[in-house]
């Protein structure tokens, strides 16, 4: 079997080095090929890299396509059966490759695609005291902070959508050896995933208006509308870097959250589900007009997404007609979502 490993590089060539040397090193019976996507790129940089690393398929892009668009240049760029996705901020471990193969072929064909497990680097300690710009924050409020000694956490092990459309990393600052949360499985992250190629062409691929965040979400959804499944390979192991490539958040990953968070479910999602997200975003807005000292997005981004509004709904809804899924379908994939 042949796999295509696509990373996708943006100013980063430090950290992207370590995640090709990663893949270059693994120990595998496959055919791997290794592609590297290179948005905005530099020629200095795109020399480099084909000088250090000449076994890689070197994609230079002339913008920033965003991960979206970065991907879908790679697997153009591809030739293997399976495409497998690693983060640029991220190492896979030895045996990466093999154990998320093993299980993507063992889950058989109606699956399309499996997500691996994310470690973040490092270790971690509880919390306390004052709250500290790089404190990452569990789903129960526990805060973790950076520190040695600690203990190994989680980053991810595929994610869940909530029934308001919020995706998440499941797992999240679960220390490696704590018990698993038993939240169903809804997709893979796009940070640590293995992918049929096949059903990547089924349902038309990586949607590029989405440019990062809630793109892997998207084509989950719609590996499930198509009747897929996606699970998880337990033993495919990547250690990431979090937020490496951009601030955990930072204005942009705010704004892109909140308008991908809609863009996805105007496309994917049953009219109930359309309607709920619709309202929560419309409160979203009203309470940061209210309270602009606690505002998700500043007043400029808000209306940067009024301006936006319109070509997201065009978008969606050509793309809802193309892809042409049922309301009953639409039905039966929301029945997967996760309480708040």
């Amino acid at each position: 079997m042949l796999a295509s490993v696509i990373i996708v590089d943006w100013k980063r060539a430090d950290l992207t080095d370590r995640a090709v040397r990663s893949v270059l090193a693994q120990r595998t019976d496959h055919d791997v090929e290794l592609v590297l996507v290179v948005n905005e790129a530099d020629p200095g940089d795109v020399a480099r890299f084909r000088a250090d690393h000449p076994r890689a398929v070197v994609v230079p892009v002339t913008r920033n396509e965003g991960f979206a668009g970065g991907v879908t240049r790679g697997i153009a760029a591809a030739t293997g059966e399976v495409v497998v996705l690693l983060n640029n901020d991220a190492v896979a471990d030895n045996g990466f490759v093999d154990a998320g193969l093993a299980a993507l072929t063992a889950a058989g064909p109606g699956t399309a695609a499996v997500a691996g497990t994310a470690v973040l680097e490092g270790t971690f300690v509880r919390a306390t005291g004052a709250d500290l710009p790089d404190d990452l924050v569990a789903a129960d409020g526990t805060r973790w902070r950076r520190d040695s000694p600690g203990v190994a956490l989680v980053n991810g092990t595929g994610v869940v959508l909530t029934v308001d459309g919020n995706g998440r990393d499941r797992d999240w600052l679960t220390p490696i050896e704590g018990a698993r949360e038993t939240t169903a499985l809804f997709g893979f992250s796009g940070g640590a995933a293995f992918v049929r190629r096949s059903a990547l062409d089924a349902v038309g691929g990586f949607d590029e208006s989405l440019f990062m965040y809630y793109e892997d979400v998207d084509l989950s959804w719609r590996f499930r509308l198509a009747g897929f499944e996606v699970g998880h390979a337990p033993h495919a192991v990547v250690v990431h870097r979090h937020a490496g490539s951009s601030g955990s958040d930072s204005p942009l990953v705010r704004y892109q959250s909140l308008r991908n968070r809609l863009a996805v479910v105007l496309r994917d999602g049953s009219t109930r589900l359309v309607l709920r997200v619709v309202a929560r975003t419309v409160l979203r807005w009203a309470r940061d007009v209210a309270r602009p000292d606690g505002a998700q997005l500043a007043p400029s981004q808000w209306r940067r997404f009024g301006l936006e509004a319109r070509g997201i709904v065009r978008h969606a809804r050509r793309a809802r007609r193309a892809d042409g899924f049922a309301p009953a379908d639409r039905r039966r994939v929301e029945a997967l979502l996760a309480r708040r």
